[in-house]
């Protein structure tokens, strides 16, 4: 029975990793190779929101969600405009992002739309361009907004927050505000360093510190190791499988590396198949020599910003204040 069990697993992983490339492939083609990170983070989004409750009423989440996916098109090309205004729009949305998105911090719901600005601000359009952005969004963000109403429909949310008083209570989610406050300024700060420096890839720092940042600090203290070590371990993995190897087994390798993935639950080897994947994705613009120190030391700068603001106590802070003006 369990060995059933198990070729059901791999099986449906299989089917389910196709469905996946389909998707993606199916976006890339609709819309341009320049939005082809805006199709994983759609995909990201349709099946984290298929099994997923946002705890926002069912009506109001679905609006939510559709509403979100396109006006990350938007403001990615006005941060784009200036890096002064780029730093102002990214801490506004950003902040909005995590709050609307964070009712339930257990479902880390605002991980795909995080992922959508962040690849969207990193893969940057020209005003040409942003009509097909913006358009696809809007058809992502709608067709996860109906496949989340259609999984919840029946679910009774008398319960559940008000979209409208989210920012009510404050007093209530300090836990929450926290994060949501060194998020906004730690990725905004990853963003406004790729902006200045006019580095490709600077997106690298910013997802360093998206991922390193948790509501605690001990947990982002073991995600700096996991994801420093994981790196390092990913960049000598791709070395043999991508360089010492013949070219024309890297297609095979990067289907058996992206299936292999979908088993994997411990963040420490995660991140040796992320590495791995993102140093792939980035031969198309370096030569390996360039993007393994490129990547990590874009790593390392990521990993001390994240861990820099994770150390901080806003709550002992807004405490502090709160008692001196009393």
């Amino acid at each position: 029975m369990l060995k059933d069990v198990k070729l059901k697993t791999l099986f449906s992983k299989l089917v389910l990793l196709i469905f996946i490339l389909i998707f993606v492939m199916g976006y890339n083609a609709l819309f341009g190779d320049v939005n082809l990170l805006m199709g994983v983070a759609i995909i990201t989004g349709l099946l984290m929101f298929l099994n997923m409750d946002i705890g926002i009423k069912k009506i109001q989440a679905s609006l939510l969600i559709a509403i979100t996916f396109p006006v990350i098109g938007v403001l990615s090309y006005v941060s784009g405009m200036n890096p002064v205004l780029g730093l102002m729009v990214h801490l506004v949305t950003i902040f909005l992002i995590m709050m609307l998105f964070s009712e339930k911090m257990e479902t880390k719901a605002f991980l795909p739309i995080m992922l959508c600005y962040v690849f969207a601000q990193g893969n940057p359009v020209v005003y040409s361009q942003t009509g097909s952005r913006i358009f696809g969004l809007l058809v992502g963000g709608v067709l996860i907004s109906i496949i989340y109403y259609v999984k919840h429909r029946k679910s009774d949310d008398t319960t559940y927050a008000n979209l409208w008083s989210l920012f009510g209570q404050f007093d209530k989610n300090a836990v929450r505000i926290e994060y949501a406050i060194k998020m906004a300024v730690g990725v905004s700060l990853g963003m406004l360093i790729g902006d200045l420096s006019h580095v490709q890839k600077g997106m690298w720092i910013s997802l360093t510190i998206f991922s390193i940042l948790q509501p605690h600090y001990t947990h982002s203290k073991q995600r700096v190791k996991h994801r420093l070590m994981g790196n390092i371990i990913g960049a000598v993995v791709f070395v043999v499988l991508f360089i010492m190897l013949p070219p024309q087994f890297s297609m095979v390798i990067t289907l058996a590396l992206s299936y292999i993935y979908m088993f994997v639950v411990e963040y420490r080897i995660q991140m040796i198949f992320v590495t791995i994947n993102a140093l792939s994705a980035a031969l198309v613009l370096f030569d390996y020599s360039v993007s393994i120190p490129m990547r990590i030391s874009f790593i390392i700068i990521g990993a001390c910003i994240g861990i820099g603001i994770s150390i901080i106590d806003l709550k002992g802070i807004f405490a502090r204040r709160g008692n001196a003006n009393s």
